[in-house]
């Protein structure tokens, strides 16, 4: 049998189980260093690419649009836009802050698109049109005799096309 390592031997040994310790504890905090040179409209578009893609990482979200925020690159961003989506997104309003988001890249959704080739549009010097669907949920729904009215309407709509495939098969 042989007896313990000798002590030179076991120092050195804790002191590489120290530095490797050290160093995995600082490698999350390294992982933030160097943001603020990445442009804020990168940060924005993949702040709306989370949100639309993975919705649960609401946290890595609100992270991105911090650092677009902090930026020292701002140009084609709205920052005023950028933190109102900062604010719908501690709402919980996850259609408003990309909405917001869209927009502080200057995208008006909603807009028809006059020119597909511009990616990188100017800001929008007029405000967006609000989109349809945000239009839609102000709205009454149908009541009284409209609602039997429009129904039958779609049944005979229905009813006729069935009818008319069928004659022409």
């Amino acid at each position: 049998m042989t007896g313990p390592p000798p002590r030179p031997l076991r120092l050195l040994g804790s002191l590489a189980v120290a530095w490797l310790a050290v160093a995995a504890l600082a490698a999350p905090a390294l992982a933030h260093e160097g943001e603020e040179k990445v442009p804020a409209r990168t940060q924005v578009q993949r702040a709306d690419a989370i949100l639309r893609t993975q919705p649960e990482q609401i946290d890595l979200a609100a992270d991105r649009i911090n650092d677009a925020l902090e930026a020292e690159d701002h140009e084609g961003v709205d920052l005023d836009r950028v933190k109102q989506a900062k604010e719908a997104l501690e709402a919980g309003d996850m259609q408003k802050t990309e909405l917001l988001l869209e927009q502080a890249l200057g995208a008006c959704p909603g807009e028809p698109v006059t020119s597909p080739t511009k990616v990188r549009a100017p800001l929008p010097a007029k405000p967006c049109p609000t989109p349809a669907h945000e239009l839609a949920l102000g709205r009454v729904p149908v009541h009284g005799t409209s609602k039997p009215v429009l129904l039958s309407i779609g049944a005979v709509l229905a009813l006729g096309g069935l009818a008319l495939s069928w004659r022409i098969r």
